[in-house]
């Protein structure tokens, strides 16, 4: 059985991500935030060392004397870069200030790349920019090989970051890889006091300002585009992103701060190098085990959360499942009584309410077809029309109420005539009815309408008041189609009614047929 998902009191789906820092828009808003904070302090890191040289003050140009200072041309390309970092995180692509940063970086990487050739090649291009003739005997103006190294790989970072391309656009956060390592080996140098780390032959004269602004700077290219490298996973709301903001920013730090606090320790002689070691061990030990610890009660938090939430989730489909079942089975159970609605209002809109016959709007329609069809097939039709003799005397006599029941029997009797499924039996109007006899020939209809005749007579329903017959009887008029005739239903209609009429003069009880003349119904 699957156990329940127990989740620890006072915790709830917005604690996951506030209560323990898990959300990853606090922390995109703090980035956005510290590189704004570091573009500004290695722009202020600059203009601080011109101020330096141009006023002569040595704590601004080598922070502390003996130590490597930084030249006029790195302080300007801080600043520059500077620039162009926060212009390319803040300003749309395509704009005016974002194309200005590009070409910024251009001169970075030109500076760098100038550098480097002068190395190289033993060139003096006179990109070298000495603060006075002293400065530049005891002091050269050209930036160290570390230094220029990286202005051409940060310079390309900034050329890529955010570009339109994808792939083009990662290639900013690998390109800032070599500069963050050297400038951190050069901070760890300075920080440690480990001169091998800064003044040997790729790190020499690299000053602690210099290697500080290049770590800076490197951080905010890799903080500046959230859509692509680390940072993408970093600001997202996955496991990933939790341990990247939890871990990264904080274990790095305190290894640094553990590791000095461990070498001022033993510079006060508190302690020597072997406890000193261990100590530096057991601190680093306890610290990565709390962080990944703490890290770790967070994520099962935050996975007990996502498991409730998605049991939830299938609790709500369920719930709804059933409910569109419910309503589906409502709507079906409606729609069968929307058809049997429909089927019986069809019913009641052709049917004749009293004899249960075609009324005279389905006898329309249906000898509209009919005759629709024998002009495409060339098939003969025939209509026969029928009266009840004397029915007002016999109403009057009886009354309307025998009169209805004498009416649903002779319907009865003509719908027993007809034997094919196209035939029809229709009440016509009041006491008259028809028959429509698709495919039947004139002498075959007067044989269907003397049979529908006879068997009203059987019927034999007591008419008294009938000047014809003691019983009910009827009088009928056919007309009939020809082969290849285009006479119209009115017309049709109009002959059946004239021999209809003709059976009448000649003595009631009969039937008077005639055909539809093709000349006459073309005419």
């Amino acid at each position: 059985m699957r156990q329940p998902i127990v989740v620890p009191t006072g915790y709830s789906k917005e604690s996951a991500q506030q209560g323990f820092g898990t959300s990853a828009k606090p922390f995109q808003l703090q980035l956005t935030r510290l590189i704004g904070i570091g573009c500004a302090l290695v722009a202020l890191i600059g203009i601080g060392v011109l101020c330096g040289w141009f006023f002569d003050i040595p704590f601004l140009t080598d922070v502390r004397p003996g130590l490597a200072f930084m030249k006029i041309n790195v302080a300007c390309a801080v600043i520059v870069a500077s620039i162009s970092v926060w212009l390319l995180h803040t300003q749309p692509q395509g704009s005016a200030w974002f194309r200005l940063a590009r070409c910024l970086a251009v001169l970075l990487v030109a500076l760098g790349g100038l550098t480097m050739s002068e190395y190289l090649f033993g060139l003096h291009l006179g990109i070298d920019i000495p603060f006075s003739l002293e400065a530049q005997s005891a002091h050269p103006g050209r930036m160290a090989l570390a230094t220029s190294f990286n202005w051409v790989l940060l310079g390309l970072a900034l050329l890529t970051l955010k570009a339109r391309r994808s792939r083009l656009a990662a290639c900013a956060h690998w390109l800032v890889v070599p500069p963050l390592l050297v400038s951190g080996l050069s901070a760890l140098g300075y920080a440690y006091g480990v001169s091998a780390l800064y003044v040997a032959s790729a790190y020499s004269l690299t000053a602690a300002h210099t290697a500080v602004s290049f770590l800076v700077l490197s951080l905010c290219v890799l903080a500046a585009d959230s859509t692509h490298g680390f940072v993408s996973i970093a600001i997202s709301d996955t496991s990933g992103g939790i341990v990247m903001r939890r871990l990264l920013p904080t274990i790095p730090i305190m290894i640094f701060v553990l590791g000095l606090v461990r070498l001022k320790g033993q510079e006060l002689g508190l302690y020597d190098t072997q406890f000193g070691s261990a100590l530096m061990v057991l601190m680093s030990t306890a610290f990565c085990v709390v962080a990944v610890a703490w890290t770790a009660t967070t994520l099962h938090k935050v996975d007990l959360i996502r498991q409730l939430t998605e049991a939830e989730n299938l609790s709500l489909n369920a719930g709804l499942e059933s409910r569109v079942r419910e309503r589906t089975h409502e709507l079906s159970q409606v729609s069968s009584q929307l058809r049997l609605v429909n089927g019986t209002l069809e019913l009641l809109s052709n049917q004749d309410g009293l004899t249960g016959l075609a009324n005279r709007r389905r006898f329309d329609a249906h000898l509209g077809e009919q005759i629709s069809v024998a002009r495409r097939h060339g098939r003969p039709l025939a209509l026969v029309l029928c009266d009840v003799d004397s029915f007002k005397a016999y109403n009057d006599r009886y009354g309307h109420l025998a009169g209805d029941e004498c009416l649903k029997l002779i319907a009865a009797a003509l719908r027993s005539c007809c034997r094919r499924p196209a035939d029809m039996a229709a009440r016509y109007g009041g006491e008259e009815f028809a028959l429509i006899l698709p495919e039947t020939e004139l002498s075959d209809a007067i044989q269907v309408a003397e049979a529908a005749k006879d068997a009203v007579m059987r019927l034999g329903i007591a008419h008294e008041s009938s000047p014809t017959a003691p019983y009910v009887s009827i009088s009928g008029g056919i007309a009939a189609l020809i082969h290849h005739g285009h006479i119209s239903a009115a017309q049709l209609i109009t002959d059946a009614d004239r021999c209809l009429y003709q059976a009448k003069h000649l003595g009631r009880n009969r039937t008077v047929a005639a055909e539809a003349e093709l000349e006459r119904a073309t005419a």
